[in-house]
């Protein structure tokens, strides 16, 4: 999520280039009848618990065309609200030249699948290209706009997961999502996305927003294989701009659709040796293992398993190698000390703090872990020895976490497709309640 401080320089050089027009609307000149609108191509279907399910078939264009018809009114509405709300937040960074740096900036490190993808969204969802590629960025976005320039990102999110013998031979995995809470999605508006692609790429589901076909969690659907991302800009090693990079959460997409990535070991070494703009973690399991990679830049990735204990993996943006060339920031020399009650923590405190839960955590419950055991740790709030961000950031005082929050949470049992868990939480009552989703109709 620091793919906007570390190149945002280079968007600048490319802003008067046009590029945007050359790299983006290669398929704009298509209409949506020519995109696989068929009546069985592109159904939407909304689970009792009021998350959206997109079943796309089709080539990444046909996909994006059905994505952007299906939801055509849900994009509006969120499209205006982040450009609404980014305005009002910032409004001497929100102008046109600065938008156009950042996306034509962006479209340089894009996943050509996403280019075709959100190319055949504008065909059907009734906005322009720009104000389509900025809700699909908006994770970058928040924390370009952020209302404090000199802190761009805040978030610490969180991965973990278990297998073997104390989960009784399944894997389970959790993982939350930080947002900026000034800027991010407030209501609940969650949506499924299962791709079928075409070419024989792997069919997929992605756990995310509307607007954000890549999700923040995803699923290789074919082989189960799990696979979520981290910012890891909180510990700076460089940037690698080169144009056939791609940020962290294209290179995610990519990781999880390529045809030769059939499992958690084949898809963290992909994770590890593709070109990716900026340092960033990735979590990897299967129904066998559970991998993290770290992936400093210039360095090359490094994959681990068995950081928490026994069969048992996790990060929260911190990286864990000390040795790790050109790390500012690990594990061994982040700081714990916290703000006085009226300040709320800072991402390297908080990451440190969440380490030390996630490691005190799993050494009393190690001997015996399930799936409540895995929701127990994302939805308890920090202050309370969890990593859930939301509530009070410590026990007696006022202080919450208004600028940073939890804003997605999802625990999966890979050996049970039919109980996908995913947290709501409303935060005008505080309260969590976990709804749960069925896979396996699209297996």
């Amino acid at each position: 999520m620091k793919d906007v401080k570390q190149f945002f320089q280079t968007c600048i050089a490319v802003a008067g280039l046009g590029l945007i027009i050359a790299l983006s609307l290669n398929a704009c000149n298509k209409t949506s009848d020519d995109l696989g609108q068929t009546p069985e191509a592109g159904t939407l279907t909304i689970d009792p618990s009021g998350i959206k399910i997109l079943n796309l078939k089709g080539t990444y264009l046909e996909m994006g065309s059905q994505y952007g018809r299906q939801l055509k009114a849900d994009i509006q509405q969120w499209a205006n609200y982040y450009n609404t709300t980014w305005k009002a937040n910032n409004p001497k960074m929100y102008n046109f030249i600065t938008r156009r740096a950042f996306i034509e900036g962006n479209t340089l490190y894009m996943s050509p699948k996403i280019k075709d993808f959100l190319s055949g969204e504008v065909t059907t969802c009734g906005l322009s290209i720009r104000d389509v590629y900025i809700l699909d960025e908006c994770l970058a976005f928040d924390y370009m706009f952020s209302g404090d320039t000199s802190k761009i990102a805040g978030a610490a999110c969180t991965f973990v997961g278990a297998f073997g013998a104390a989960t009784g031979g399944h894997t389970i995995v959790g993982r939350n999502l930080d947002l900026q809470k000034p800027l991010a999605v407030r209501d609940y508006n969650s949506v499924i996305t299962i791709m079928h692609p075409s070419n024989g790429d792997h069919k997929i589901a992605t756990f995310g927003f509307v607007g954000f076909p890549q999700g923040y969690a995803l699923m290789n659907l074919d082989n189960t294989v799990f696979t979520e991302y981290n910012t890891g800009n909180s510990a700076d090693a460089g940037t690698n701009p080169y144009l056939d990079s791609r940020t962290m959460m294209d290179l995610a997409f990519d990781a999880v659709t390529e045809k030769s990535n059939t499992d958690a070991i084949t898809t963290a070494t992909y994770l590890k040796t593709e070109k990716l703009l900026s340092p960033a973690f990735f979590g990897v399991a299967d129904k066998n293992k559970v991998y993290v990679v770290q992936r400093p830049i210039p360095a090359d990735g490094i994959i681990t398993q068995n950081s928490l204990g026994t069969c048992i993996n996790g990060v929260t943006n911190i990286f864990l190698d000390s040795l790790i060339p050109g790390v500012s920031l690990t594990i061994y020399n982040a700081s714990i000390d916290v703000d006085a009650p009226s300040k709320k923590l800072d991402t390297p405190a908080r990451g440190m703090v969440r380490w030390l839960n996630l490691v005190r955590y799993f050494t009393v419950h190690s001997s015996a872990l399930d799936v409540n055991s895995i929701k127990s740790i994302i939805s308890t709030d920090i202050a309370d020895s969890g990593v859930f961000i939301g509530g009070y950031e410590q026990p007696g005082t006022n202080t919450f976490c208004e600028d940073d929050a939890t804003f997605g949470s999802i625990v999966v049992d890979l050996s049970d497709l039919t109980k996908v868990n995913w947290l709501r939480y409303d935060y005008a009552t505080k309260n969590k309640t976990w709804d749960m989703i069925d896979l396996t109709p699209y297996l």
